[in-house]
């Protein structure tokens, strides 16, 4: 009897250990393996073909991440009719636009959008395919290139960068100050719009910066009316005068 007494308190502890540690593996909470999807974040990557014929609409693929149903196109601030094929892919409708280079930008339903600056270029058809010189305007004194100016220039380059002509950029100004002071606010202006051009795609080696200051007024009148017309860079194709 004594034994068995003795080899039950024996047992005991090895008994209660094996218990506490069986329940306390069955506390133990499993790791959870669920795997979270990120969201994609939306993005414009392309556009295919990314230039046509202005004033004419044609097919087109825009390419990209996060595209949802419901996606919809603007290119160049216009509707663009869309069609989703997969969350990378639209198929696209190019609207009729003049020559010009123009952002696309997808839209999802939940309002967030992407923009491709600048990713297409429509540029004048076969039949008419001479770029045509552009006038810049200036204010005042000044051969700072402000938003319109801006505009105006790119599309001037969307053509230009296409072309093997060499361009003149000529600079000139109304007839107030002195004939060296016009001389260089001409030259400021035709370097400033000269270095537009080349960002925007156009060979340096075939653009060429010159002044005429005062010499040349497009306008012989008095007068801000006339002044203002004078205030200006000539952008032109072949070389100009």
């Amino acid at each position: 009897m004594r034994r068995k007494l003795l080899l039950a308190l024996l047992l005991a502890p090895a008994l209660l250990a094996s218990k506490c540690g069986k329940k306390v593996e069955d506390d133990v909470k499993p790791p959870d393996h669920t795997l979270n999807t990120p969201d994609v974040e939306l993005q414009v990557a392309s556009i295919d073909p990314n230039f046509g014929t202005a004033g004419t609409s044609f097919s087109a693929e825009v390419f990209g991440n996060g595209f949802e149903r419901g996606s919809s196109v603007k290119i160049g601030g216009q509707d663009a009719e869309a069609r989703y094929r997969d969350s990378s892919t639209l198929a696209v409708t190019v609207p009729a636009l003049s020559v010009g280079s123009y952002d696309v930008v997808v839209q999802n339903p939940d309002a967030t959008k992407a923009t491709l600056r600048r990713g297409l270029t429509l540029l004048a058809s076969a039949d008419d395919d001479r770029c045509r010189a552009v006038t810049i305007r200036f204010g005042y004194d000044s051969s700072v290139l402000d938003a319109g100016t801006r505009g105006e220039i790119e599309t001037a380059a969307a053509c230009l960068r296409n072309s093997t002509d060499f361009v003149r950029v000529e600079g000139h100004c109304d007839d107030r100050g002195t004939t060296e002071y016009n001389l260089a606010l001409g030259q400021r202006r035709a370097d400033a719009v000269a270095r537009y051009l080349v960002g925007l795609g156009v060979a340096p080696s075939r653009v060429q910066a010159v002044s005429y200051g005062e010499e040349r007024p497009a306008s012989g009148g008095a007068g801000e009316s006339a002044w203002s017309l004078n205030r200006r860079v000539e952008i032109l194709p072949g070389g100009g005068r």
